[in-house]
């Protein structure tokens, strides 16, 4: 596996444990890291994250899901570094949140696309298509 793989990985591994150290994070996000998620069911507008907010929007998904699991279905690395993943997010909800209801389970198809600088996650897109199930 390539280095950009190793660090998503690691990334992957911290928000699927809802792991919300600042330091862990450190070793694969830049400090000037932005994260944009686009449009979907549970955002309406697109979202822009920092470093801090990534790690607040964690907390906050801690309170209101259990058991998430993301299967990565495929990957692409572009001769500049940027990498593409594919894959199946889904989660179970813990209380009533807008359209979810407790114990009902999300699931999305997510493409991520992750540039790096420092050998750290810089800057990553998410084009999430949520359902529920």
């Amino acid at each position: 596996m390539n280095e950009q793989l190793d660090t998503i990985s690691t990334y992957f591994d911290l928000v699927q444990a809802f792991n919300t150290e600042p330091a862990a994070y450190a070793a694969v996000l830049h400090p000037e890291v932005e994260q944009t998620e686009y449009p979907n069911l549970l955002y309406k507008t697109i979202q822009r994250r920092s470093f801090a907010d990534i790690l607040d929007n964690l907390r906050v998904g801690r309170e209101l899901l259990r058991d998430p699991h993301f299967e990565v279905q495929r990957t692409f690395t572009a001769p500049d570094g940027t990498v593409v993943v594919e894959g199946l997010w889904q989660a179970v909800t813990t209380s009533d949140i807008g359209p979810l209801l407790r114990g009902q389970r999300l699931q999305g198809q997510l493409c991520l696309i992750f540039e790096f600088k420092d050998g750290k996650i810089y800057r990553q897109r998410r084009y999430p298509c949520y359902e529920l199930v």
